[in-house]
């Protein structure tokens, strides 16, 4: 099954290299509101449905590039973007640092989705891949027949990446589109 993922559109976390993971829900600044419009000129227009995370970046994301190509929303809690715990709204230099302190090769434990954020009372990269995975499965059961859009989180994207197409991703550009077979 071939699924089409967007990455929500720029929210002040992002403009000001904050880390927001779960516990930080912006909605989209003015950047981002114009970057997904843009997207949603530019983007096929003959998909069936559009998956959401439950966050407010994302939901805001889709509801634009629904009224373009007039279809429904179902939003999704799986898709959301993983749990960094206490190290959420941190900027990322004192997040890494903070990480580096205790050990962690930031870089290397996510490039790796290898990540443990559960000492900060957040996820483990094997609980992210788990539900992610649930919602594959529910697509290709409930959805193979149909063209599936869904816009996530960078994380998410990176996880895909991982298991899907076998590659470690430095960054995904916000309001930006990919294709995977799943």
């Amino acid at each position: 099954m071939k699924i089409y993922i967007v990455r929500h559109g720029e929210t002040d976390s992002n403009k000001h290299k904050k880390s927001a993971g779960q516990r930080v829900d912006d909605f989209l600044n003015a950047n981002g509101v114009e970057q997904i419009k843009k997207l949603s000129e530019e983007i096929e227009t003959d998909f069936d449905v559009i998956f959401s995370s439950t966050m407010k970046r994302t939901k805001q994301s889709a509801k634009i590039i629904a009224e373009k190509i007039g279809v429904p929303v179902v939003e999704r809690a799986e898709i959301m973007e993983r749990d960094y715990g206490k190290l959420s709204g941190l900027l990322w230099d004192d997040f890494k640092r903070i990480l580096k302190d205790e050990g962690v090769d930031w870089e290397k434990e996510k490039n790796g989705q290898c990540y443990d954020f559960r000492p900060y009372d957040g996820e483990h990269a094997d609980d992210v891949k788990k539900r992610l995975l649930k919602f594959i499965e529910d697509l290709r059961s409930d959805y193979g027949d149909k063209k599936v859009l869904i816009v996530t989180h960078g994380g998410i994207l990176r996880m895909i990446h991982f298991l899907f197409a076998e590659i470690e991703v430095e960054h995904f550009q916000n309001a930006s589109v990919y294709d995977f077979e799943v």
